[in-house]
């Protein structure tokens, strides 16, 4: 949950579900949101994950979730680079790789839930926000994008292990 909330603080939230409430594109922005975090979490928290989940089971892997949420991650960070028709490449390699971090932290939340309410109603929020991107500045955007979202990426990283040491203790 903390790392859930320094997220939102980083992106702003609060003030951009603000903006949207007072926005005339407030159902406009809603529905983009909202079908985005539908479409992505269903695809990548419910397709390629367990897809790799199953396959790992298959072929008897250790540390099954763990592979399968970097792999599932990866996939969903190299979604994001159809943003190259409408930004400037710098951002959009921003945006993956935060959403790489992201990714993990909503595997995450989606193995502790054991559902895709929590990781759809949290993807949602950080995507409703006004029609406009968030936007990088400089170059110094990265060092600030690579120290946040490595901590993000290494705790979701530490908590999927710890999830499949008990699985494989419980299996012994």
């Amino acid at each position: 949950m903390i790392v859930i909330i320094f997220d939102m603080a980083i992106y702003n939230i609060p003030k951009n579900i603000y903006v949207v409430f007072t926005s005339r594109y407030f159902w406009t922005n809603t529905i983009y949101a909202l079908s985005a975090a539908i479409f992505e979490e269903s695809i990548c928290r419910g397709l390629f994950l367990s897809s790799f989940l199953q396959l790992g089971i298959y072929r008897g892997t250790k540390f099954n979730v763990t592979r399968s949420a970097i792999y599932s991650s990866l996939l969903f960070s190299g979604l994001h680079i159809i943003n190259l028709s409408s930004g400037s490449a710098n951002m959009v390699f921003q945006q993956m790789f935060s959403a790489l971090a992201i990714g993990m932290l909503f595997v995450v939340v989606r193995i502790i839930t054991n559902g895709f309410l929590w990781p759809i109603l949290i993807h949602f929020i950080l995507d409703w926000g006004p029609l406009v991107s968030y936007s990088y500045s400089g170059d110094n955007d990265w060092i600030i994008t690579i120290v946040i979202f490595t901590v993000i990426f290494l705790i979701s990283i530490k908590t999927l292990s710890i999830f499949d040491r008990q699985i494989m203790a419980s299996s012994d």
